[in-house]
């Protein structure tokens, strides 16, 4: 028996290779080789893993930037509500004391909505812009004064009656806002006048 391609003698004809030529005996064409050095799934999968911490790290630290700053935007929009609110609200008792001579006495906002809404305003606001209800009394016997105070963003009044505030300015998003006589006694810094106007 001999190979069909270089005619070398061989002990049986079939898809061996030749000795002499490498090509197998029975004439078929060679088969191709498998590629040497191929792909290696282990450095695939390695590549993979560090892409994917690298991806997540990138995602952490931007997480880490944008959530307090989203945070901030929204406290102090909540604050910007809250001084638009109670200046509103200012506004209508002020009409009420030109047609009245005294500010309402009232010891709620309950008592106090019949008293203004409908003949001075169409609506007015119990709650501050993170849902707590509104502070109203009136400083003194005959209620030539009067106190509005929302509690921010802890939720929890720092006094009893608005006349116990300082005049200053705040830099916390917990702090109280308080208002009297249309002028804010305690406010957030940057967002009212000098002097609470």
């Amino acid at each position: 028996m001999y190979c069909a391609h270089c005619g070398s003698y061989v002990a049986q004809v079939s898809y061996q290779p030749c000795a002499s030529c490498g090509k197998p005996t029975n004439g078929a064409p060679p088969r191709p080789q498998a590629a040497r050095g191929g792909t290696n799934t282990a450095a695939i999968v390695i590549g993979v893993v560090v892409g994917g911490f690298a991806l997540i790290a990138i995602i952490g630290i931007l997480a880490a930037i944008a959530i307090p700053n989203l945070i901030t935007a929204q406290q102090r929009a909540r604050q910007k509500r809250t001084l638009a609110d109670l200046r509103s609200f200012a506004v209508t008792l002020e009409a009420y004391r030109v047609d009245n001579g005294v500010y309402p006495h009232a010891e709620s906002m309950d008592e106090l909505q019949p008293r203004l809404v409908a003949r001075y305003t169409r609506a007015i606001p119990s709650k501050d812009a993170w849902g707590n209800d509104l502070r109203y009394h009136c400083m003194d016997e005959s209620c030539n004064s009067y106190g509005l105070t929302s509690s921010g963003g802890d939720r929890m009044f720092e006094h009893v009656t608005a006349a116990e505030y300082e005049q200053k300015a705040t830099t916390s998003f917990d702090c109280d806002i308080v208002l009297v006589d249309s002028k804010f006694v305690q406010y957030p810094e940057g967002l009212v006048g000098p002097g609470g106007e």
